[in-house]
């Protein structure tokens, strides 16, 4: 299973451009997980437009039979410690996320993914 970052959901949800319409081809045509942080990361982003989009959001997310929402555990923490000294807070959970699911991609814009060993693409 892939991993989808925040990034490329929320360009799905707000983008009517290339990127979102390749994020949403992304998102119906493929079973991905993400971390339970996406949720945070896409609310707090759409709440900046309104509650109520961000609330949608979550909902639509919540709810998609082709994405996997992973919860952060307990006995993720000592893993997420030791990815600290390469990443910041948030993509050291993604990071993690993306490692235990066993990724072979991970979808993103992001770069700082590049130091895994998992391969990181766009979707446009």
């Amino acid at each position: 299973m892939n991993y989808v970052d925040a990034n490329v959901i929320i360009y799905a949800l707000t983008d009517r451009e290339t990127k979102g319409r390749k994020s949403r081809e992304l998102l119906a045509n493929q079973r991905l997980c993400t971390s339970i942080l996406s949720l945070d990361e896409v609310a707090y982003k759409l709440s900046k437009r309104s509650k109520k989009d961000a609330i949608a959001a979550v909902d639509i997310l919540s709810h998609s039979p082709t994405l996997l929402l992973v919860p952060f555990l307990p006995q993720d923490v000592d893993q997420f410690k030791s990815l600290l000294e390469g990443f910041d807070p948030r993509d050291a959970i993604h990071a993690l996320t993306a490692t235990k699911m066993r990724a072979s991609i991970i979808y993103s814009e992001d770069p700082d993914f590049d130091q895994l060993a998992i391969a990181r693409k766009t979707p446009w």
